[in-house]
């Protein structure tokens, strides 16, 4: 296995504690593949190789247990997903639950639903479209580099279903605490999370919001 995916993949799960097996592997494995091949083309993402790994595929699974342990959880959306962070690393290792990948633009649309594809994600689909305009609601939002929480506060909230819950990855626990006051949240309403991103010396956190948004 380690011909196709980096020791440092696998180190990095067992640290998180994730559980996994050899086709999951392979899954990560096409995908990583396909994103260093349009990476070259459109610029997705800055990093690569190693910290590729790192930055991204193992960052967004430094939620996984904190998702994992959710009793809701069968309907997933990743507000723009990108180059398809969190979404995809987290759909390998939750095919329990059904992903939907919201992204506008049309070129990482398309990389998306080949991922999807060749890796045979059956628990994900994506959605090219702006937030504003989904009409549907979910269990669980997710996003990643995505905005400010209080410029979109209002348009998450409405994609929410009852008693969902919001995981936003940020970063350094001072701007996120600037954040939650822009956004008009208490914070007796949310939740702010360190999290250890194997190889990653940097400050991480996941904000968690669910009472806020199921008290209306």
């Amino acid at each position: 296995m380690s011909g196709n995916v980096s020791p440092v993949l696998e180190e990095g799960l067992a640290q998180l504690d994730i559980p996994f097996n050899v086709d999951q592997l392979l899954k990560l494995h096409v995908f990583l593949q396909e994103l260093e091949r349009w990476n070259k083309a459109y610029g997705f993402v800055k990093a690569a190789g190693q910290q590729l790994i790192i930055r991204h595929v193992l960052d967004s699974l430094s939620a996984w247990r904190k998702i994992s342990a959710l009793p809701r959880r069968a309907q997933v959306v990743d507000v723009g997903s990108g180059a398809g962070f969190p979404g995809i690393p987290l759909a390998v290792f939750l095919a329990d639950s059904r992903f939907t990948l919201l992204e506008p633009s049309a070129k990482k649309a398309a990389f998306l639903r080949n991922v999807a594809i060749l890796a045979h994600l059956d628990n994900v689909e994506v959605e090219e479209a702006r937030l504003e305009d989904v009409e549907r609601r979910f269990d669980l939002v997710v996003f990643r580099a995505f905005t400010p929480l209080h410029r979109e506060i209002d348009a998450l909230r409405r994609i929410l279903n009852h008693n969902g819950v919001i995981i936003a990855y940020k970063g350094k626990r001072a701007r996120i605490l600037e954040e939650i006051d822009e956004a008009g949240i208490s914070l007796e309403q949310v939740l702010i999370e360190a999290v250890e991103v194997p190889f990653l010396s940097e400050e991480r956190h996941l904000v968690i919001l669910s009472t806020f948004f199921s008290e209306s």
